[in-house]
């Protein structure tokens, strides 16, 4: 059973949750989640790997950021987080926004990283057209402003999970995502409006897996692959039938599918 713990890093108290032994697997959740996105991972994965799932600063139990942050920002108290739990790389997973600070953690710490999982994520904000992603911005930013947490997570459901995902899937995210903290939420937009690294993706030389849900609506497929593309060595798994949070959707899939290539790996 996954223990909660609190830790002081860079000034900030992070909470984060953690399960098994072995080697450690670090989880970065979506921009609408919290650590508690990994419960199905942390409870599946814990018989052979250290399972550790943070809440990002401004995310769940840790405090909110202190200012204007841009991922660098969250990834150096990630880097302090891991100082404190490990002294060897940890393989890392990261879903969505969480994905780009897997990335953006690389380039920063590279001898920190013992391989790199990169879920239903994409290179950047760059990726897409200019008025897109300032459409997208100002959209969470009227959302965040004008509705509360639990108004915002009846509205964005629908993008995440198909409509045929069972029910107690919908209600676990529908909670998570109207646990939100305005502010973090907020911070963490910004943060992802500024991500680019389509130009960075062939200097990652670890082993990387891409994983893709089949119908996901926040990452199109395309970019997926150019992700995958991007990174030498790296490969595309789908996930049949899956939205956009396909580790909570298809949990036994997800966690067949991280465990092989941990296994490839090699620890």
């Amino acid at each position: 059973m996954a223990q909660t713990f609190r830790v002081q890093v860079v000034g900030l108290d992070i909470a984060y949750r953690r399960a098994g032994s072995g080697p450690v697997l670090l989880m970065l959740h979506g921009i609408g989640g919290a650590a508690a996105q990994w419960r199905a991972q942390l409870e599946g994965l814990a018989d052979e790997f250290t399972v550790v799932a943070w809440d990002t600063p401004g995310y769940g139990d840790s405090d909110d950021p202190d200012g204007d942050w841009r991922m660098a920002d969250y990834a150096e108290r990630l880097a302090a987080l891991i100082d404190h739990l490990s002294p060897e790389p940890v393989h890392f997973l990261g879903q969505s926004w969480g994905g780009l600070l897997a990335q953006e953690f690389y380039h920063h710490y590279p001898e920190r990283v013992r391989s790199l999982i990169l879920s239903d994520t994409f290179a950047g904000s760059v990726v897409r057209p200019e008025a897109e992603r300032n459409a997208i911005l100002q959209g969470r930013l009227d959302a965040v402003a004008t509705k509360s947490p639990a108004e915002m997570a009846t509205a964005r459901l629908p993008m995440l999970v198909p409509d045929d995902a069972p029910e107690s899937v919908k209600q676990e995210i529908e909670t998570m995502l109207a646990a939100i903290h305005p502010n973090g939420y907020r911070q963490a937009a910004l943060a992802l409006h500024y991500t680019d690294f389509l130009d960075l993706l062939p200097a990652i030389s670890v082993p990387t897996l891409v994983i893709a849900g089949e119908h996901d609506r926040v990452v199109a497929m395309e970019h997926s692959r150019q992700l995958a593309d991007g990174i030498p060595g790296a490969r595309l798994e789908v996930i049949p039938g899956a939205g956009h949070l396909s580790n909570q959707q298809k949990p036994d899939e997800y966690n067949a599918i991280v465990r092989r290539f941990l296994w490839a790996v090699g620890g």
